[in-house]
C-alpha cells in the first residue's frame, strides 16, 4: 500500500513539470461593443444618428386612401374638373398612395450637408401601383441641386411664399417640379431664393429657366415677389402674395395672392381650361377652430386665357372656389375633405371632391 501511494505522488509530480504539449486552453473572445442607435436631436423630431458616422437619418412618409367624385366627363365641353389632378370623370375614383422619404444630414464646416430621397407609388385601381423616385436632391448650406419642386412652388424657405391656397389642392398656383441647381438665404425674417431649372434637358440649347423670389416673414405674417422667366416659351411671368396672421387663434390667417402671365408658360399658374391667364387673383382663409380641427375656403378669379402655348387671347374668364376641411381624430392620422367648382365662360361649371384618410410615420 505505502509502495502505490509513493508511484502515484511520483506520477503526479511528473506530470506538474512536463512540458505544455498539449492543447493551450480556449478562450472565449471578448464581446464585440453594441452600439444602440443614438437620437440625434439637432434638426427635429425623427432623426437618429447612423451607427458608425455622424450623419443624422430621418425616415418618415404616409400611407391614403382617397375616394374622389366628379361631374366632369371628358369630351362634353364642359369645364374640367377643379381636382384634375386625379381627373375624376362623372363616377368614383378611388386612389391610394404610398410615401417614404429619407432624408440624411450632418453639419460641415460649409454648413449643413443634406441629402434628400421621396419614394411613391400611386395606385389608382388597374394592376398594382408602380414605384418611383419622386423626388431626390442635395443641399449645402443654402445651394441646392437635384430633382424637386419648382423655386417658383417651393424655394424649401419662405414659408407661406411656397403655397397656393390653404388645401391640399392649393387652387391654381403653378406646381411643377423640374431639375434645378439653385441658391436660398434667409436674415433676420428677409429671405430670398434663385434658381436655374429646366423641363428639358437636352434639345433646349444652353439658357436654362430661371426663378427668383424675394420677400420678408414675422409674426404678423409674410409678404413675398417672385418671377420666372421660361426659356422655352419665352415668356415670363409674376407674381405676389401676402399671408396675414389672425391675432391670438393661432393657425388661422387670410391669403392674397396675385399673378400675371406675358403668355402661356411653364410657371403660370393654370387655370379651369388648362392655360394661363394675363391676370388672375386667389383669396383664401383658414379657420384653426382647435389644434385638430381646421377649415379653409378659396376663390380663384383669372381673366382673359391665353391659347394653349401662346400669348394669344381667347377672350374667356374663369373663376373657381374651393371648401376644405382636416380632421386629426388622434395623431398622425388625418381624415381630410375637398370640394371644388371650377367654371369658363360659355361652358358648364363642373363639381368634384374627395375624402381621404391619411396615416404618417
Amino acid at each position: 500500500m505505502k509502495k502505490s501511494l509513493i508511484l502515484l505522488s511520483s506520477a503526479f509530480g511528473a506530470l506538474a513539470v512536463m512540458p505544455a504539449w498539449s492543447a493551450d486552453a480556449v478562450m472565449a473572445p471578448e464581446p464585440e461593443p453594441v452600439e444602440y442607435v443614438r437620437i440625434c436631436d439637432a434638426y427635429g423630431a425623427g432623426f437618429f444618428y447612423i451607427p458608425g458616422t455622424e450623419t443624422c437619418l430621418q425616415i418618415s412618409g404616409y400611407v391614403w386612401y382617397q375616394m374622389g367624385a366628379g361631374s366632369y366627363e371628358a369630351g362634353t365641353g364642359d369645364t374640367p374638373s377643379y381636382h384634375y389632378g386625379d381627373t375624376p370623370q362623372d363616377g368614383w375614383r378611388k386612389n391610394v398612395r404610398a410615401r417614404v422619404n429619407f432624408d440624411a444630414r450632418s453639419e460641415t464646416e460649409w454648413g449643413t450637408l443634406r441629402s434628400f430621397i421621396r419614394l411613391e407609388s400611386v395606385w389608382n385601381g388597374v394592376g398594382d401601383g408602380p414605384a418611383y423616385v419622386d423626388q431626390a436632391y442635395i443641399q449645402l448650406g443654402g445651394l441646392m441641386m437635384g430633382y424637386s419642386e419648382s423655386f417658383w412652388v417651393d424655394s424649401k424657405n419662405g414659408g407661406a411664399s411656397n403655397w397656393g391656397s390653404h388645401s391640399w389642392s392649393g387652387m391654381y398656383y403653378g406646381y411643377t417640379q423640374r431639375a434645378l441647381i439653385g441658391y436660398r438665404f434667409d436674415s433676420n425674417g428677409f429671405f430670398g431664393a434663385i434658381s436655374l431649372e429646366d423641363d428639358a434637358l437636352a434639345g433646349e440649347g444652353y439658357m436654362p429657366d430661371v426663378v427668383a423670389k424675394i420677400g420678408y416673414t414675422g409674426g404678423w405674417g409674410t409678404a413675398w415677389l417672385k418671377a420666372a422667366y421660361d426659356e422655352s416659351a419665352e415668356f415670363f411671368a409674376a407674381g405676389a402674395g401676402v399671408q396675414v396672421n389672425v391675432p391670438n387663434m393661432a393657425g388661422s390667417s387670410l391669403r392674397i395672392l396675385g399673378y400675371y402671365n406675358e403668355g402661356d408658360n411653364a410657371y403660370g399658374t393654370g387655370s379651369p381650361l388648362g392655360t394661363d391667364a394675363e391676370l388672375s387673383i386667389l383669396a383664401s382663409y383658414n379657420h384653426q377652430f382647435t389644434a385638430t380641427l381646421g377649415a379653409s375656403v378659396g376663390f380663384h378669379y383669372f381673366n382673359d386665357l391665353y391659347a394653349a402655348g401662346t400669348n394669344i387671347s381667347t377672350g374667356l374668364d374663369a373663376w373657381a372656389a374651393e371648401l376644405s376641411v382636416v380632421w386629426f381624430p388622434v395623431s398622425q392620422f388625418e381624415v381630410r375633405t375637398e370640394l371644388g367648382y371650377a367654371e369658363v365662360d360659355g361652358r358648364d361649371g363642373s363639381l368634384s371632391g374627395f375624402l381621404r384618410f391619411t396615416r404618417y410615420f
